[in-house]
């Protein structure tokens, strides 16, 4: 009777840690992928070690895409990582074990799989390669989950307007539309700089999010299975002297008798 009771704790617990683990590509679309030598379709020395399908979810107007890297125990624990994927750093990023296997799993957000995705990795199996390599994958679309809240983004133009004298003549009036197409030219120039420089900047902020939110994840991830498996060991040990106990007893009871 004991033994029935420590096993439904034991597969209870078990049951949780394993919910805790796939909750978070609950409701995904599984999605297959190509990965390819970056910028061609030519497959990738990397593309073993990329485990199919992905898992894409639509999470309001971009779709939360999370890839697992499954490498071999002989090549060392977890020795691809992922430096940048689509220009932003990987979140969510979780290492577990699959069998004897290492999997090494990380999400990105993008709001259009239809495009290449590029990605740059690196490989450092011990005294035997190490180097980084840029690659490119490329999403099947055919089962994209739909996407929720869009936001439309419509373009402002801007039309320029030229001024000019009627008392310089003929000559006056071509040299104030040649001033005035230099200073159109430049506040373009300027207005593209200012773009770039803001750009930057939110790219930037991005990477520096992704990065706290995938450390967050990775702890919180720990802490739950830390958790699950010190009350694992409490339950096991109390069982264990619940049994004992009541041999005790038992035996007492006979030597009374």
């Amino acid at each position: 009777m004991m033994n029935k009771v420590l096993k439904g704790l034991i597969s209870s617990l078990s049951l949780f840690l394993f919910f805790v683990i796939s909750c978070q590509t609950a409701f995904a679309q599984s999605i297959n992928y190509h990965a390819y030598k970056y910028g061609t379709h030519q497959t990738s020395m990397a593309d073993g070690y990329y485990a199919r399908p992905a898992d894409v979810k639509a999470d309001g107007n971009q779709y939360l895409v999370t890839m697992t890297i499954r490498t071999k125990k002989s090549l060392s624990p977890y020795p691809v990582k992922v430096l940048s994927i689509d220009g932003q750093a990987p979140i969510n990023v979780v290492k577990t074990r699959h069998g004897s296997d290492y999997d090494y799993r990380y999400s990105f957000r993008t709001n259009n799989l239809k495009h290449d995705i590029n990605s740059k990795i690196s490989i450092d199996v011990p005294n035997v390669y190490k180097a980084t390599h840029d690659i490119t994958f490329s999403f099947d679309t055919s089962n994209l989950p739909k996407l929720s809240d869009k936001k439309s983004s419509s373009s402002t133009k801007h039309s320029a307007v030229v001024t000019t004298t009627n008392g310089g003549g003929k000559n006056g009036s071509s040299g104030a539309d040649s001033e005035a197409l230099l200073a159109q030219a430049q506040s373009q120039s300027d207005a593209a700089k200012k773009k770039q420089a803001a750009l930057a900047q939110q790219q930037m902020a991005q990477n520096s999010k992704n990065q706290v939110d995938n450390e967050r994840n990775q702890k919180m991830f720990y802490y739950t299975v830390l958790g699950g498996t010190i009350s694992l060991i409490v339950l096991i040990i109390a069982a264990v002297f619940f049994v004992i106990s009541g041999r005790t007893n038992k035996s007492k009871k006979v030597k009374d008798r």
